[in-house]
């Protein structure tokens, strides 16, 4: 299992080279490259960074464009959700990024099937776009989304997941919490989510998932924010980590909680305990 911040770590005095170099210097084995506000990191920037994260052997993802929706009304909103993919596809290659995470849109009153077309044709153009690009090794993933109005369920993802290939869900445990207002109690609720992707994925999926986590504050409507570590234990993050230790997972766990790197070396720490 490895463990990382989302983002540059706090403790960081520089970019992303040298948030790198803090996540190894602080033991941890990941981090997600954020362009949630625009992919404007050079070639020669990424490349860089990359051989400096493989040199140090640290995991790195990618976070798309916050303004990424795949199932957009408008055509030149589509246009550009493609654009923004392959751009973050581009960058994640050259930083040796396995995944790239996006959040696949908001149903603005449609019925989930009609989205779900609308979301598979807009991935499925990105991918062509990176296939002709000589991208074949930068997976697309599906962020599981923390409101009822937003494409993205669990088994939205997962599905999606399971037809396109180069594609994945991404789990982010505090929005699966937060949009089934509070539906996550313990271990059998975690065990419930890594049931339904295996039977979809397949077993191999459970050694190299992806996925996010952080405590969260949330009403009817879904999420409203992220929360660190012991603020209110929702979703709890012990069930998860035992889980994931006694059945053997591995895969990757970004904190998304606002202490980030602290937080995540907590995950770390509890996750080896439970693991001896």
């Amino acid at each position: 299992m490895l463990f990382g911040p989302a983002g540059i770590p706090i403790a960081s005095n520089g970019g992303t080279l040298e948030g790198v170099r803090t996540v190894a210097e602080l033991g941890l084995g990941a981090m997600e490259v954020e362009f949630v506000h625009g992919v404007h990191m050079g070639a020669a920037q990424a490349s860089a960074i990359g051989a400096e994260a493989k040199r140090l052997h640290i995991s790195l993802s990618c976070h798309a464009p916050y303004w990424i929706n795949c199932c957009a009304l408008e055509k030149t909103k589509l246009v550009r959700s493609v654009r923004n993919l392959v751009d973050t596809a581009k960058a994640a290659h050259l930083l040796g990024a396995r995944i790239i995470v996006f959040h696949p849109g908001f149903y603005m009153g449609r019925p989930s099937a009609v989205c779900k077309v609308l979301v598979r044709e807009t991935m499925s153009k990105a991918l062509e776009q990176m296939h002709a690009l000589g991208i074949n090794d930068v997976i697309l993933g599906m962020e599981l989304m923390g409101k009822g109005s937003q494409f993205g369920s669990l088994e939205e993802i997962i599905e999606l997941g399971a037809e396109l290939p180069q594609t994945a869900p991404v789990v982010d445990f505090a929005h699966c919490h937060a949009r089934g207002n509070g539906v996550i109690k313990g271990e059998a609720d975690y065990a419930m989510i890594f049931n339904k992707l295996e039977a979809a994925s397949g077993s191999k999926f459970l050694r190299s998932f992806h996925s996010h986590f952080s405590e969260i504050e949330y009403t009817d409507k879904g999420e409203r924010r992220h929360l660190e570590l012991g603020t209110t234990n929702e979703p709890p993050l012990q069930p998860l980590l035992k889980l994931c230790a006694e059945q053997g997972y591995d895969g990757t766990i970004i904190c998304e909680t606002p202490l980030l790197e602290q937080d995540a070396m907590k995950m770390q720490r509890l996750y080896l305990s439970l693991k001896k």
